[in-house]
């Protein structure tokens, strides 16, 4: 859920689309680094090779949370955040079904975005959307939830929810194969979520007793965001258009690093459990 200071942060996304887009021509993929034999994986995955110099020199990356300390710093940001917003008090917890993706500025933690496979347990939509999901389910559609989305006021736009939600696709489409994302979102919020990124509503706004706000439930095919992510270098500077929030996601090739750090991670985690 998402709350009324959170809404020029969205507007602010979209503006972004428009203001900031720079192309990315031809610039040349990166790939991850070499990682020698017995050594445990690092939780950094990389950073876009299209990145302007400024979120560079900045060391923006991401990481995803498979050490403690790493689910700490998301948790403190996600807290900081809610409590801003009247929210009440927030957990994170480490598991093969659910991933927490941060996003670092230097040392600074500024975002995260859980992902919760439906595996057997349920989702937190379901306490308010059972019915509308249930229909989903029936229907041999493998769901997954993004949810705890928190980001810091002075986050870069659009590159921190882009390449956050990007990891989040590639964890629960391609590692986990879900086939559909839902996120329960404040009703002034559908607008971006649904132009922006191509969730559809479904059903009516639901009161939602977690965090006393109204809810609207939102379905994303990720069949759909697949083809978004591979038109996202179709747009020019000079078209005319709004480039495609994905644009400002991973490459190809980093997609294919990420994929493979993330299935190393899971085994990892399973192992431990």
């Amino acid at each position: 859920m998402h709350s009324r200071d959170d809404t020029m942060t969205l507007q602010h996304w979209v503006h972004a689309l428009k203001k900031r887009w720079q192309p990315l021509g031809g610039t040349a993929t990166r790939t991850p680094p070499h990682n020698p034999a017995g050594e445990a994986p690092q939780s950094t995955l990389f950073m876009r090779s299209g990145f302007s110099a400024e979120l560079k020199s900045k060391g923006f990356k991401i990481r995803i949370a498979r050490r403690p300390s790493v689910l700490q710093d998301a948790l403190g940001l996600l807290n900081r955040r809610y409590r801003q917003r009247g929210y009440g008090f927030q957990t994170l917890t480490m598991s093969p079904e659910r991933m927490t993706i941060v996003a670092y500025e230097g040392q600074q933690v500024i975002g995260t975005l859980t992902v919760q496979l439906d595996h057997g347990r349920g989702l937190l939509s379901d306490e308010c959307f059972r019915e509308q999901l249930d229909r989903f389910r029936a229907d041999g559609a493998a769901l997954c939830e993004f949810t705890k989305l928190a980001t810091a006021p002075q986050a870069p736009a659009p590159a921190t929810l882009a390449s956050m939600f990007h990891v989040a696709f590639i964890f629960a489409h391609q590692v986990s194969g879900a086939t559909h994302a839902v996120v329960e979102v404040n009703p002034r919020h559908v607008s971006f979520y649904t132009r922006v990124l191509g969730f559809a509503p479904h059903g009516t706004p639901q009161s939602n007793p977690r965090v006393k706000a109204p809810g609207v439930l939102l379905v994303a095919d990720f069949q759909h965001i697949g083809q978004q992510l591979l038109a996202r270098n179709a747009h020019g500077s000079g078209s005319g258009e709004t480039p495609p929030f994905f644009s400002h996601s991973f490459s190809n090739a980093e997609e294919k690093g990420i994929r493979n750090r993330i299935k190393t991670s899971l085994t990892r985690l399973e192992n431990e459990v």
